[in-house]
């Protein structure tokens, strides 16, 4: 008997701290709904394949942007055109990151809770309204990552070198 009362309470301990951080996590993102503005749907079908790993705050950069579904990783696909940058994502909204707010594209190593070896990620650094953020993506071919970068720096004006 003894034994299934513990069972049972470390069953129950895993669920009300599951709800918890469900609840939590849903907090986050009403709150922030409320100060962000959403981002634009996205205006082309990728032709770059990636993992969306996160966006965060470009000032706290540990703080997930969980407002408008950005708070999920996974699977995308990325289009650049004369619009900006398409994420095109697996199972959640896809969005647009437009020409006009889009600020940086460097390598990046880490971002809130994902490490990789040294410039890893693809870190866009953009205008999300009028809150900074920065959007990782993380490749899994370097060339494919290598056009990718190219053309966005193309498209923001920039000089490679």
């Amino acid at each position: 008997m003894t034994r299934e009362l513990i069972g049972f309470l470390a069953i129950s301990l895993v669920v009300l701290i599951a709800v918890g951080v469900w609840l939590s996590t849903k907090k986050k993102r009403q709150v922030q709904e409320k100060s962000i503005s959403a981002p634009s749907p996205a205006t082309s079908q990728g032709e770059y394949s990636a993992l969306y790993v996160s966006t965060v705050f470009e000032q706290a950069r540990l703080d997930r942007i969980w407002a408008h579904g950005l708070g999920m990783r996974g699977n995308a696909k990325l289009a650049v055109d004369l619009s900006g940058v398409s994420v095109v994502r697996t199972g959640e909204d896809s969005f647009l990151i437009p020409r006009k707010d889009l600020h940086i594209v460097e390598a990046a190593t880490a971002t809130i809770d994902k490490a990789v070896e040294k410039s890893g990620l693809t870190a866009i650094h953009w205008s999300l309204g009028d809150t900074k953020v920065i959007t990782h993506f993380r490749f899994t071919r370097p060339q494919e990552r290598k056009d990718f970068e190219e053309k966005v720096l193309q498209l923001i004006g920039a000089q490679i070198g």
